[in-house]
């Protein structure tokens, strides 16, 4: 199988770090971009980040790990992951999954994590012994964080767990757009780096 990455350099202390995110979009077109936020486009782009399955998102991260080996520019060692809306939700399956190796997530905005199914990616967290940040915003209704008390309260639980609901934030605080919110943003990033300073140096 073959998967396009994205790879950003990122400074982050004199090793610096090194980022690449799998395109978790290839099966459906080379690529999309919404081009006005009419209804038939915004309904074309929860269609493609709904219809994105955890085992479709399992193998792309299967494939990236077997080939980041080859990637010159990986030195080996932790990983973190960050994820916002429905990526957090993958970022609580990649830690349940893959723990030993990802020792650091974070989830902004978080999208079904706190469901009544068997598997919701919440009733992993206590297992967790690695970081968890969760950011959520007090003004999102779209995935607010009064129905993902449980998940709240599983991450504050954990010895390197944090959860914040930051006030007058919405959906999408975390990214640069008519949702983005610089203090709620700002205060994740900057807890964000804490755990990855952490886990990862």
């Amino acid at each position: 199988m073959q998967t396009r990455t994205e790879e950003i350099t990122a400074s982050s202390g004199p090793m610096g770090a090194h980022v690449v995110r799998p395109d978790g979009y290839h099966r459906s077109e080379p690529w999309y971009t919404m081009q006005s936020r009419s209804d038939d486009e915004i309904n074309k782009m929860f269609g493609l980040v709904l219809g994105t399955t955890e085992d479709q998102v399992a193998e792309d991260l299967a494939a990236l790990l077997a080939w980041l080996p080859e990637d010159p520019a990986a030195r080996g060692g932790a990983m973190g992951c960050i994820g916002y809306c429905i990526g957090a939700r993958s970022v609580l399956c990649t830690l349940r999954d893959h723990g030993e190796e990802f020792r650091a997530g974070v989830g902004l905005h978080p999208s079904f994590c706190t469901t009544d199914d068997v598997d919701s990616p919440h009733l992993a967290v206590p297992s967790y012994t690695g970081s968890l940040y969760i950011g959520f915003g007090s003004a999102d209704t779209m995935q607010p964080a009064s129905a993902n008390t449980a998940l709240i309260e599983a991450t504050n639980a954990l010895a390197k767990g944090e959860a914040e609901i930051h006030d007058g934030a919405d959906h999408g605080f975390g990214v640069y757009g008519p949702g983005l919110h610089e203090a709620a943003a700002t205060r994740s990033y900057e807890r964000a780096k804490v755990m990855f300073d952490r886990e990862l140096a």
